[in-house]
């Protein structure tokens, strides 16, 4: 007794936790197995008549081998993806295992829809790049459904499990719904353009069979295997099943089972009933009579209700019932009705299946028979039942969607996935009956059609605006945007999917919408189905994807996405990037995923820079002088070294760097020059030289990077003369010794001697003061001369005037070219040049007439005068606004200029 006491309450508390625990935990389920893309060629037709999936062994039906080649089944619940669709997720997708409430309450306050999938960025990216070739594609889809079908289930169960009422939780919702609907994007993506493919490879529109067909299952076979539109009208079906089975496994609280375990219907009422016929009366029977006979149409006939709770549980196994043909579970409906006690219920579930009979030419090797040789009648019984506004709705909608009754399976219907389905089946079983109805395979006249069955036969664009007419849909879900991309990959127009969400970019899109568009876009492309006249629109796809990357800040992806643009883009965009990058290392970074992907760094590197050097640089930098070193300034300063990591960038390093000096020196910013040609490597001349050799085998520059190298001999010669003038002027004027103050008269012996002794100390102090002016000045004079005398045409000339320096500013507008423009014109430069003249050649005309009068060195002083008058040099004329009678010029220690 004690015994059979605590196997009740083991057996108590293992309901308590089915029924409180993960749902479905404990029913038993077939294994997995392992999951491929199928055409119509893989699928059997054979499911038709007997209600299993196509391939797929269940646990409700046996494993029959397959062994004909021939397309979909017409209404069988067949999926596209060999796979168990009432299998449990597995625990390694839906996450730990033991998340409990409080724990999944804590993860809703931290917004975890949000967070947690932020992980589908730089796994899609891997997956891309680990599927290079276009072989890979379809392995390429798979893996992104398995990706965000990892991530829905693992939200679906934290959904199951936190309170509704936290306020971070609807962020949550949202993208579980937005990755429920890209999930099942690419289960469409894959099962359809799998079949199209296939299909303009070969020649499916072609008749397959040389005989007349002789069974139902014959001509349905010969339908699918010549009308494509009948194929993936099928397609569609299968996926939207496939996608109700993995609904159905995460929703299911409902069942049947969970309610109780008897085997016998309407058990309730049969009890009263028979306590009834023994004259017992049962307490809780009610005031209403009850129906007075057990058989099926009892209640309809008589016009009586079952018992209360027998009408609830009949209520809730119609509905479970239709949860699993919607799912594409025939089998598991039947196998429900019979372990319900519905043995009857779950025999007519059998009746529309296809009639096969295999042995009508060679009686002796029998085969068995399969389907429904009256079909035709039970259709018409089935339609009368789907039409009888008397019987409840789920039991309507059962056999509406075996017959092809669509106002009895719309009147359940109330998503737009839903009602696509109810359309679709209404849509194949009408092109399956008309071809039934015209072949000669019975020998007896068929049963006529319904007088309400439909005359016009569906297509798949009247079934999608049928769809989109429907209240409901209009109503809650008919502006989803997976709905619309599924809407025009069924219908296979590009140039509305790629115009829709064009209008998207202008409004704003999500962030999993724009990397579901984006990676859609890049598959439509490998497949070849984006026609030249539709590349702007990709174009624009995915530089919204490259700028929501760049706003992430993820280094990788940037890099990836930007490969995928066109050549003329992908400059300017990384440069963009790379733009605000400022640590050492994370430049280098940049540079090297760059290099990986394919990216052009050498115009990438120059663009950045010249884009930094050319910011903010508003006011003109002749008409105001700011000789202090601002932010700025370092910063364009800093990006230099952009240049400066590859040796054969080095002529570009040198080139911006001569145009960023330019700018400091108009602006008298001496010290920022200073700063910045000390950034530049010594040795820099040396590798230009050796890079060039080793590339052309020549020792020759080009004029180019001939004139960048001399001008940046000029800017050296420039400042070495600036340092030299403030060494003289610091050692003329500063540390000149002073001469000591002589003793007042009277003053006494120890004064006088006093004297004497500071006097001999100045003399030698004097004496080498002199001598160090001496050699001081000879240097400042030399350097001062060097600017003026600077050879091969003087200071800041360039040696080949023929020829204009290129500037990279970026990319070229031109997009019918297709090519990076990296070189354009640098109309500033020769002005530039002319300015500095203008400017400095005065200055240091200037500071030598300084120094030489300093020093009363007047007979070098009239040499200097014609010097500057020669024609040889020409120094004349710069130098309009200066006398050449020399001035007096006074400087500061920090700024002699």
């Amino acid at each position: 007794m004690v015994g059979n006491k605590k196997t009740l309450l083991e057996d108590s508390l293992a309901r308590l936790d089915a029924a409180l625990g993960s749902p479905g935990g404990g029913v038993m389920r077939t294994p997995r197995t392992v999951r491929r893309m199928l055409t119509s060629k893989d699928l059997d037709v054979s499911s038709i008549m007997e209600g299993t999936l196509s391939g797929l062994p269940t646990s409700f039906s046996p494993v029959i081998p397959r062994t004909s080649h021939i397309g979909l089944s017409a209404l069988a619940s067949s999926c596209m993806i060999v796979d168990d669709v009432t299998a449990p997720v597995p625990a390694t997708m839906l996450g730990d295992t033991t998340l409990d409430a409080t724990s999944a309450a804590l993860l809703a306050d931290d917004d975890p829809g949000v967070r947690a999938t932020q992980v589908l960025f730089s796994e899609f990216i891997n997956i891309m790049v680990s599927h290079p070739s276009e072989a890979q594609v379809w392995d390429e889809l798979e893996q992104y459904e398995q990706v965000c079908c990892q991530q829905v289930n693992s939200l679906a169960k934290l959904i199951r499990k936190v309170p509704i009422h936290r306020a971070n939780f609807t962020n949550t919702q949202k993208v579980y719904q937005q990755l429920l609907g890209e999930r099942n994007t690419w289960r469409l993506l894959g099962s359809l353009y799998s079949e199209r493919l296939g299909e303009d490879t070969s020649s499916n529109d072609s008749p397959m069979m040389d005989n007349e067909p002789t069974t139902d299952y014959a001509v349905v076979t010969r339908l699918y295997d010549t009308n494509r539109t009948v194929r993936e009208a099928q397609i569609v079906i299968d996926w939207l099943e496939r996608n109700a089975a993995d609904e159905c496994d995460n929703n299911c609280y409902d069942r049947v089972e969970y309610f109780g375990d008897t085997h016998i219907a309407w058990e309730n009422t049969l009890k009263t009933l028979k306590n009834e016929s023994s004259g017992i009366v049962h307490p809780l029977k009610g005031a209403r009579p009850l129906v007075t006979s057990m058989d099926p149409d009892s209640s309809l006939r008589q016009g009586r209700p079952l018992h209360d709770l027998d009408q609830e549980d009949e209520i809730r196994l119609l509905r479970s019932v239709f949860s699993y043909i919607r799912s594409g579970q025939v089998s598991a409906a039947e196998d429900l009705c019979v372990k319900s006690g519905h043995h009857w219920r779950g025999a007519t579930l059998e009746g529309w299946k296809l009639h096969h009979d295999p042995n009508p030419e060679d009686p002796s090797q029998r085969q068995p028979i399969s389907g429904n040789p009256y079909r035709d009648v039970w259709k018409a019984v089935a339609w009368r039942i789907a039409s009888d506004e008397r019987l409840p709705s789920h039991e309507r909608a059962i056999y509406g969607a075996l017959c092809g009754h669509l106002p009895s399976v719309l009147a359940v219907c109330h998503t737009w996935y839903d009602v696509l389905w109810a359309y679709t089946r209404a849509m194949v079983d009408q092109w399956v009956e008309e071809q039934l109805r015209g072949a000669n395979t019975h020998l007896r006249p068929l049963h006529p059609l319904p007088q309400d069955f439909p005359e016009e036969k569906f297509s798949i664009k009247g079934v999608l605006e049928a769809v989109e007419s429907r209240p409901e849909v209009q109503k809650l879900q008919h502006k989803n945007p997976y709905h619309i991309l599924q809407k025009y990959l069924i219908l296979d127009d590009m140039e509305s999917l790629l115009q829709e969400a064009h209008v998207w970019l202008r409004n704003g899109l999500a962030p999993h919408l724009l990397r579901c568009l984006t990676h859609l876009v890049l598959f439509l492309r490998r497949i070849g189905r984006i026609s030249q006249q539709l590349e702007p629109l990709c174009t624009d796809i995915l530089e919204a994807c490259v700028k929501e990357a760049i706003e992430r800040g993820d280094v990788e992806q940037v890099a990836w996405y930007t490969s995928v643009l066109p050549t003329w883009l992908q400059v300017e965009w990384y440069a963009r990037f790379l733009h605000n990058i400022t640590d050492d290392h994370h430049r280098r970074h940049a540079l090297q995923l760059a290099a990986t992907v394919g990216l052009d760094t050498h115009a990438i590197t120059s663009a950045v820079v010249t884009s930094i050097r050319l910011s903010s640089n508003i006011r003109d930098p002749e008409g105001e002088v700011v000789s202090e070193t601002t932010a700025e300034d370092r910063v364009k300063i800093s990006a230099i070294d952009w240049l400066l990591y590859d040796p054969q960038q080095r002529v570009e390093a040198l080139r911006q760097s001569n145009a960023l000096m330019r700018t400091f020196l108009v602006s008298r910013k001496i010290g920022a020059t200073r700063v910045l040609f000390n950034k530049i490597p010594s040795d820099s001349v040396d590798i230009i030289m050796r890079e060039h050799e080793v590339e052309t085998g020549s020792s020759d520059l080009p004029p180019q990077a001939e004139n960048v190298v001399r001008e940046y001999f000029c800017i050296r010669t420039f400042l070495s003369a600036q340092d030299s003038f403030t060494d003289w002027f610091d050692h003329y004027h500063q540390k000149r010794p002073s001469a000591p103050q002589k003793p007042a008269a009277g003053s006494g012996f120890s004064q006088q001697v006093a004297y004497e002794q500071a006097e001999q100390q100045y003399k030698g102090e004097m004496e080498r003061w002199q001598h160090t002016l001496k050699l001081i000045t000879k240097t400042a004079c030399d350097h001062l001369y060097n600017v003026l005398l600077f050879p091969e045409g003087g200071w800041l000339v360039d040696s080949a005037l023929e020829d204009q320096e290129p500037e990279i500013t970026g990319v070229s507008g031109a997009e019918e070219s297709g090519e990076v423009r990296a070189e354009t014109p640098e109309p500033n430069r020769a002005h530039h040049l002319s300015v500095l003249r203008s400017i400095y050649i005065p200055q240091v005309t200037s500071l030598l007439q300084n120094i030489l009068h300093s020093t009363q060195n007047y007979k070098e002083s009239l040499q200097l005068a014609d010097i500057i008058a020669s024609e040889q040099h020409q120094l004349y004329k710069w130098r309009k606004e200066v006398p050449l009678r020399t001035t007096s010029v006074h400087f500061h220690h920090n700024s002699p200029l």
